[in-house]
């Protein structure tokens, strides 16, 4: 198709393109759409297909006049906008400038919203404060992470020799307890294996730690309010407990064949692949951690003008995502203005921080390859124990986007804390 256009800057951040198809083109889009519902078209005394062209334009006149309208304004639009030099933000609206005719030119209007280019300043040689906790070694982790699995999978054998119980050992118990001096029947147990790791109810394993073989005890536990069990939550009892041995943990050893119990084929590939995870979780929480702070620095010292359509897309998406988590009475008319003014000072400093670090991406050359979207997009699935094509089907195609966004951001963070003071505290 041939055109001209010409673009018109209405403010910062927006754009109008201004298109003009000439009378040719125009014809073109004509016969092209008359022929295409030529095709299925049934007009009495012709078979479905073969009534002339000439009746289909007389009978099917109004039908032409949009398709081959919306066919000219579509294909004008989208290969003017692949010529820009500018992101686009929005879709385009469109203003007819004159009456859409096979015989004339005609000319239309497409405004959008852009996301101007701008240079952002002074984001190295930033102080970031981190928790201590993510500054790891990961060789140091991933060993942690092997004997912590090699643990589990190991086996218990019972120490014969008549010592206390200390932390790292399973005590293998019985116990009955008491509510109200009421047993609760349904909680005794004969043989339960309890290991001295930190993971249960600190009660209980105090009460546990230095008891031999054989001695028993009695002892209160106070559960917390949300305890798994609905029936002992915020509930206070009384155990009466006797330890039958005392166990130790054999791990089991890091072999081949412990790698096929954790889905891998050898140690190495368990290794490289835990490292990995391990790099990769390390990262995220550093680039959550370190974003705020990023952004308010940015922001603070770099100005300037966000589309407002972003702006309210942004608050759109925040009340669906509250109004799903909120029950029918107690949901916000996304409508209501009062409610949006709430969500607005959020929403533009969600938007000029994701653009912020947007332009940061783009003058550090940091991109992202399909690769590293799909394995982002792969993990965030099996987190969730969804199949990846289950999000594509829920969220479009534009999901490819979302994930490439998310792992260009997390990119970045970790650019600027390449160069950044970290300070560790508590």
């Amino acid at each position: 198709m041939t055109f001209s256009s010409t673009i018109e800057e209405v403010n910062s951040t927006r754009r109008k393109f201004k298109i003009s198809v000439p009378a040719a083109s125009i014809k073109v889009a004509f016969s092209e759409v008359a022929s295409e519902i030529q095709k299925t078209a049934e007009v009495r005394g012709f078979r479905k297909g073969k009534a002339p062209q000439a009746l289909i334009r007389k009978f099917y006149f109004g039908d032409i006049v949009k398709k081959a309208a919306d066919k000219v304004i579509n294909n004008a639009y989208s290969d003017v906008a692949k010529t820009a030099d500018f992101q686009i933000v929005s879709y385009p609206h469109i203003e007819p400038e004159n009456q859409f005719d096979e015989n004339n030119d005609f000319q239309f209007s497409a405004t959008v919203d852009i996301n101007p280019k701008v240079e952002i300043k002074d984001y190295s040689n930033l102080t970031v404060k981190l928790n201590k906790n993510l500054n790891i070694n990961v060789e140091e982790e991933l060993d942690k992470l092997l004997n912590n699995y090699a643990r589990i999978l190991g086996k218990t054998e019972k120490d014969e020799s008549g010592r206390a119980l200390v932390k790292g050992d399973v005590a293998n118990v019985s116990y009955k307890v008491f509510s109200a001096e009421n047993e609760l029947k349904n909680k005794e147990t004969n043989s339960q294996m309890i290991e001295l790791n930190g993971t249960n109810l600190p009660a209980i394993e105090e009460a546990i730690l230095g008891l031999k073989a054989g001695e028993s005890k009695t002892f209160s536990v106070t559960y917390p309010e949300n305890y798994q069990d609905n029936e002992l939550k915020g509930l206070t009892v009384e155990f009466q407990l006797v330890v039958n041995s005392v166990e130790t943990i054999v791990p089991a050893e890091l072999n081949d064949e412990f790698a096929t119990r954790l889905g891998h084929k050898t140690i190495e590939e368990a290794k490289t692949n835990l490292l990995e995870t391990i790099r990769k979780s390390n990262e995220e929480a550093r680039s959550s951690s370190a974003f705020a702070q990023i952004v308010d620095h940015v922001l603070a010292v770099n100005n300037f003008e966000v589309a407002e359509s972003l702006i309210e897309s942004t608050i759109d998406r925040a009340i669906a995502e509250a109004n799903a988590n909120a029950a029918k009475n107690a949901q916000i008319n996304k409508e209501d203005e009062q409610a949006r003014a709430g969500y607005r000072e959020w929403a533009a400093k969600q938007v000029r921080g994701i653009l912020a670090l947007g332009h940061i991406a783009r003058q550090e050359e940091i991109v992202v390859s399909d690769d590293e979207m799909l394995r982002d997009m792969a993990s965030y699935a099996m987190a969730n124990r969804m199949d990846p094509r289950e999000l594509i089907k829920r969220a479009g195609t534009q999901v490819y986007d979302e994930f490439r966004g998310q792992v260009m951001i997390r990119k970045v963070i970790s650019k600027i804390l390449e160069k950044a003071q970290i300070e560790y505290i508590d």
